[in-house]
């Protein structure tokens, strides 16, 4: 095999990478502004750790092959290349944080802006959530766990690339590279099984992605599929295909990263071994892509924040033409970011001095000033609890109230009420009476307490477990919450169906689009078995932030309660009207939540009270519990 060092230069600029840069970061602003079919967006990052790989084992190869790498230079490049540009992004967002989040979501912001300074935001949302959950949509800072996961690699990889070609030349960084890939591949698959969140964001468990782009630099020393236009065009084309395959195909429940993630990285890694292709000048070397794929990090630092700002203060619910003026601020935000920051920063060849003239250890010195002046500011933010002061007085009032509480005194109540406590169910079934068996998933607790307060003399059996819904299907029924889910599901629905005709059974679970088909399914199968079935319909109409939240907003941007709609999703409550009738149909009873949240005007709060119904949008509350057993002792009397 010919030397990486008579194969490739380190000067030699690869446009087509431009391209697929532009492919990652594309996909991946079309995925957070949520533009339909690009629900498996997020592939982008991988892609972009693949070619992350591939840049920086050709510049470590190269460099050793000339006798010129040291870690210094290394090092000093890579802060040069990424920190100046993050550390802009951070300075404007915390202005601007200041003035839309409120107190307990700017300490969020400052812790997230420290670690992300830092390179450990990866860490830090590890510990906090994992990147699917609900709350991740509003942390301005999220997008910045790829590149802690990068940085960490910086770290850890040259010192085990440089090693490794000392002992064994580029046999032993292809070995590596291998051993890498496959024992990667493995343990990433297996952590899936135990621990998501640690799959997604541990740094050693990416090692094989970014390693699977180095392969391509030590496969590129033949340039077997480079002979031909032809086969390399071809092996472009598949390389893109496997891309977008996985872009428009997977979703937030598919089993990644493990192998799954392999099919577009497999594309990436075809798009580097076949390089400048006649395919690749077309679609990826164009000035488009070239110009997306040169402000590609300075795009991808700035269109999160953006979009979730937006949404903020606009509402969560994106039209097209949002979608489309987001798109366009966004490119515009990251080339001016790329034109003041990024570019002005990156070094010279020589590595001396960036390309205005500036020497590297100002540049060094400035960005180390820069980190400790904005993690002080951070630090104040968060030792005043977010500058609750800064906020109107009704504001300061709603924000006293700790209806999270509520959760646990919810538990409390069911825990002291359904008895004797079973491994399955808590509570017996009496004969002689109304016998319901409520299953569901966390809305276990406060349905619980509506069905007690809606039919006093009926028996009620629960078994609940959080994120667990209660259907037959074993995908669906999972849960990242709890992992028993499955077999908690098997051993409940087979008492449901031995139970005795005339017993009700209660399914109450957070209905959503990715769930109905395996409710559905669910609710089809009970009442063949003869069962009595009652199904909670849609629950969530608000989107993003907790009625409190959202009424902390109404009182700073909208004193006089006019935009509440803008809060609300697109077609509240639109499953009701779609499976309503089929659920009916099956002879089973459909319960929708409009009637309770709806009455000429969505609400939250009781209309004579003016207390909170819910303290999330999907939980009730203690008294939205108690309110919601009138709604259904009213509307859905016992059958």
């Amino acid at each position: 095999m010919p030397s990486v060092k008579n194969t490739q230069s380190n000067s030699e600029y690869h446009h087509e990478i431009d391209g697929l840069r532009a492919i990652s970061v594309v996909v991946i602003v079309l995925f957070h502004l949520k533009v339909a079919g690009f629900l498996g967006g997020f592939i982008g990052v991988d892609i972009f750790f693949v070619i992350s790989g591939y840049l920086i084992t050709r510049i470590i190869l190269f460099n050793l092959a000339e006798g010129s790498f040291t870690f210094n230079d290394f090092y000093t490049r890579r802060i040069t290349r990424i920190l100046p540009a993050l550390v802009a992004t951070v300075v404007v967002i915390l202005p601007l944080a200041m003035y839309l989040q409120q107190p307990a979501a700017l300490v969020h912001t400052a812790k997230e802006s420290i670690y992300a300074l830092f390179s450990l935001s990866n860490v830090y949302f590890w510990t906090e959530s994992s990147y699917w959950a609900p709350a991740s949509e509003k942390y301005v800072l999220l997008h910045t766990w790829s590149l802690g996961v990068e940085e960490q690699f910086y770290l850890v990889y040259p010192l085990l690339l440089v090693a490794f070609h000392r002992l064994a030349g580029i046999k032993g960084v292809i070995a590596l590279l291998l051993v890498i890939v496959v024992v990667g591949t493995i343990a990433s698959e297996m952590m899936l099984k135990t621990d998501r969140s640690a799959a997604f964001f541990f740094t050693p468990l990416r090692f094989y992605e970014f390693a699977l782009g180095g392969l391509a630099v030590a496969l590129t020393g033949g340039r077997v599929l480079q002979k031909s236009p032809w086969v390399s065009g071809i092996a472009t084309l598949i390389g893109l295909a496997l891309i977008f395959y996985g872009a428009i195909t997977f979703n937030a429940f598919t089993a990644l990263p493990g192998i799954t993630i392999l099919v577009p990285l497999l594309g990436a890694l075809l798009i580097l071994l076949a390089g400048p292709s006649p395919s690749a000048r077309i679609l990826l070397m164009n000035p488009v892509m070239s110009w997306l794929g040169k402000i590609s990090y300075s795009l991808y630092l700035v269109h999160w924040p953006i979009i979730v700002f937006y949404r903020y203060y606009y509402g969560s619910d994106l039209t097209v033409p949002e979608q489309a003026a987001l798109f366009l601020l966004i490119l515009a935000a990251a080339a001016l970011l790329n034109r003041t920051v990024e570019r002005r920063f990156r070094l010279s060849h020589h590595g001396k001095t960036t390309a205005s003239g500036v020497p590297s250890r100002s540049v060094l010195l400035g960005i180390l000033v820069a980190i400790i002046f904005i993690s002080t500011i951070c630090a104040l933010l968060i030792t005043t609890k977010g500058w609750p002061s800064r906020m109107p007085d009704g504001a300061q009032a709603l924000m006293e109230i700790r209806l999270q509480k509520d959760m646990k005194l919810l538990i409390k109540f069911l825990k002291e009420h359904c008895t004797p406590q079973g491994e399955v169910f808590c509570g017996g079934r009496q004969p002689g009476k109304f016998n319901i068996l409520l299953l569901a998933d966390s809305r276990g607790p406060d349905i619980y307490i509506a069905l007690k307060a809606a039919y006093p003399d009926a028996n009620i059996q629960t078994s609940y477990a959080s994120g667990c819904a209660p259907v037959f299907s074993p995908s669906i029924g999972s849960s990242p919450f709890f992992a028993d889910c499955p077999q908690l599901n098997e051993e409940r629905l087979k008492i449901a169906l031995d139970a005795p005709a005339g017993d009700i059974i209660f399914l109450a679970q957070n209905l959503n689009d990715w769930r109905s088909a395996a409710v559905l399914e669910t609710v089809k199968r009970l009442r063949e078995a003869g069962k009595t079935v009652y199904l909670l319909g849609q629950f969530k109409f608000v989107e993003e932030r907790s009625p409190i939240e959202l009424s902390i907003d109404m009182l700073r941007f909208d004193p006089e309660g006019t935009n509440f709609e803008k809060y609300v999703i697109a077609n509240p409550f639109e499953m009701d009207e779609e499976y309503a009738d089929q659920v009916r149909g099956m002879g089973a009873v459909y319960i929708s939540n409009k009637g309770f949240f709806y009455d000429g005007g969505y609400h939250f709060t009781d209309r004579k009270t003016g207390k909170f119904l819910t303290f999330d949008g999907l939980h009730l509350n203690s008294f939205g519990a108690g309110k919601f057993g009138i709604y259904l002792r009213e509307n859905y009397p016992l059958q």
